[in-house]
């Protein structure tokens, strides 16, 4: 495969997909979206900056492919079930569409968003976990950094709610 986009839409792929909902039934996947691919990439390339700084050249999309599709073969179960973890973590999360405001700022009550519809995840979300699943496992003290250069409102505490969550899934 050479492009993400390739990859997200492969065979193999959809097969990874197919056992997650094996897993995870209730779980609702979104058609898949032209944006998924660079979304994927933007989140490869801030791992490789929280890890390597700016040495070295940025990866390539099929360094990126590689690293994903080696990585679940090498731990296919224990991602998996991680994958499924996070996707009940994040359901269970209460988004605000309005983000977070200094006590006194907040929005008066007409002003706020109203959500309409809760679509479900895109497909890519499985290989982006596989991303956030090798910081948590392998470089935790980096997982905030990541989670700030992917723009994660609030990404300190979200990185410890995602540290927690791992050390819960693993029985620690």
């Amino acid at each position: 495969m050479k492009t993400i986009e390739q990859f997200l839409t492969s065979d193999w792929y959809k097969n990874v997909t197919a056992e997650l909902v094996q897993l995870k039934p209730q779980v609702k996947f979104v058609e898949h979206a032209s944006y998924e691919a660079s979304l994927l990439m933007d989140s490869f390339r801030e791992r490789k900056y929280v890890l390597e700084g700016f040495n070295g050249p940025a990866p390539t999309e099929e360094e990126c492919v590689q690293w994903i599709m080696e990585q679940i073969a090498e731990d296919k179960d224990e991602i998996m079930s991680y994958v499924v973890a996070r996707l009940t973590f994040s359901e269970q999360l209460d988004d605000d569409p309005d983000g977070e405001f200094a006590e006194g700022e907040e929005l008066d009550a007409g002003d706020r968003s109203e959500v309409v519809e809760i679509l479900g995840f895109t497909r890519s979300v499985i290989a982006i976990t596989v991303i956030e699943y090798d910081l948590v496992k392998n470089h935790p003290k980096q997982l905030t950094a990541f989670f700030k250069r992917t723009r994660i409102p609030g990404a300190a505490k979200f990185a410890s709610e995602i540290k927690k969550l791992y050390k819960q899934e693993r029985g620690l």
